[in-house]
């Protein structure tokens, strides 16, 4: 069977936005008084990155997801790493909280470009959408991915400890199978392929 061919059960829809949501309720839940009460920016812009992704996730248009099994555990994956980091793991600061910031707001602002092309048909899990020419697409094929790293660089930087490292490390790891996996079944589109070669770089303009 074909990937074009298949189709999404409810069940998928809901696993998919259970996904997303349990480990947004642990970050919050965790980092509770250093979002709410002490008020560290980073963190919030780190939270407000997540709300954006849930916003999209739960209200998206069901599409054509992946069936695979591998697919589903790095989308799992992915989303749980990254959101395991802790603000309180450690005072360290590499850089200032204005740097920290701007990096951070960039990737928000870069992530959320791509979530507002891509529009309804966004997705957790690998899966065939509408191509996008436009915007960030018109740079490189992942300027979601893109801006989640940097936004999570950013939370680094401000909140940096091993278990932060870590986890991020792990997340930036999943992303870029994520990344081999949804071109896989991406490329499966004529009009996608055709479009890949115009757009050589997925991640980072010059290095990937």
């Amino acid at each position: 069977m074909t990937f074009n061919k298949m189709k999404n059960s409810p069940i998928q829809e809901y696993v998919e936005k259970i996904i997303i949501i349990i480990p947004y309720i642990y970050f919050i839940h965790h980092n509770y008084s250093s979002i709410f009460i002490s008020v560290n920016i980073i963190s919030i812009l780190y939270l407000f990155e997540m709300i954006l992704e849930l916003f999209f996730t739960l209200f998206r248009t069901p599409g054509k997801m992946s069936h695979n099994t591998t697919d589903w555990i790095l989308a799992i994956l992915g989303t749980y790493a990254a959101q395991i980091v802790s603000t309180h793991a450690s005072d360290t600061h590499l850089a200032s909280v204005t740097f920290c910031f701007i990096l951070s707001f960039i990737g928000i602002l870069v992530s959320f470009s791509a979530k507002i092309c891509l529009g309804r048909s966004f997705a957790i899990v690998a899966a065939v959408r509408v191509v996008k020419t436009y915007g960030p697409y018109r740079i490189i094929r992942h300027p979601m991915y893109a801006g989640y790293m940097l936004t999570s660089l950013g939370f680094l930087l401000y909140n940096f400890s091993l278990w932060n490292i870590c986890t991020i490390f792990c997340a930036w790891s999943v992303q870029i199978l994520r990344i081999q996996a949804e071109e896989k079944i991406l490329f499966t589109d004529p009009e996608w392929s055709l479009w890949s070669k115009q757009v050589r770089w997925k991640l980072l303009p010059f290095v990937y």
